[in-house]
């Protein structure tokens, strides 16, 4: 579950079958993912970011801007059990209050349209975008999480460049390629982490 993925080992895996509006490259520069540009008000507090044309999870079914604003409430909330959606969602207006079970709803994620979501923080901060980086932000689909209940991720439907094919716990994960992927087609067909240590490729 990405908005419970709090060491870096397991936001390695996360990153490659989920993703979120921007991303960092090689040279740790913050770069356009789902989002293909993202205007910041001259006072420094709201981040307007239009979503690329044509995107879709890994089923097929269509991303919105709607999906980014669930996604982040869903994070925040109490019942997901994040250990660290205060820390790279809680400069967002709002969220505290989901956080603290006040409110479902974040007054700071707005979706204008299909294409445009609207982010309202509480104060001017450079390092905002960077947070945005980080799994706790990432798009889920609502109905896989919603049908699938707690055992979701056993088949999760991400928008990374693979998908999960198999998980045995403590022996080891199967990727697949994404053949829904918005961005360039990996180059491996699978990879196989082996969880007691080791990496394989096809």
């Amino acid at each position: 579950d990405p908005h419970q993925t709090s060491d870096t080992t397991s936001a390695a895996i996360v990153i490659e079958i989920f993703s979120g509006l921007v991303t960092l490259n090689s040279d740790l520069d913050i770069v356009p993912d789902l989002a293909e540009s993202w205007e910041i008000s001259p006072d420094g507090t709201r981040y307007t970011f239009t979503l690329r044309e044509g995107l879709a999870f890994s089923d097929g079914t269509p991303i919105s801007a709607s999906d980014f604003k669930w996604s982040m409430e869903r994070a925040a909330n109490p019942d997901t059990e994040s250990t660290v959606a205060e820390l790279y969602l809680g400069d967002i207006i709002g969220i505290q209050e989901i956080i603290d079970g006040n409110a479902i709803e974040a007054e700071g994620i707005r979706v204008i349209d299909t294409q445009t979501l609207l982010i309202i923080i509480d104060s001017p901060k450079p390092y905002f975008l960077a947070k945005l980086t980080y799994p706790t932000a990432f798009v889920l689909e609502r109905s896989n999480v919603k049908l699938g209940g707690e055992n979701w991720t056993e088949n999760p439907v991400g928008t990374g460049p693979f998908v999960l094919e198999e998980y045995r716990v403590g022996e080891r994960i199967v990727l697949a390629r994404n053949e829904n992927y918005n961005g360039r087609p990996a180059y491996l067909d699978k990879v196989l982490m082996n969880l007691a240590g080791g990496v394989g490729m096809a």
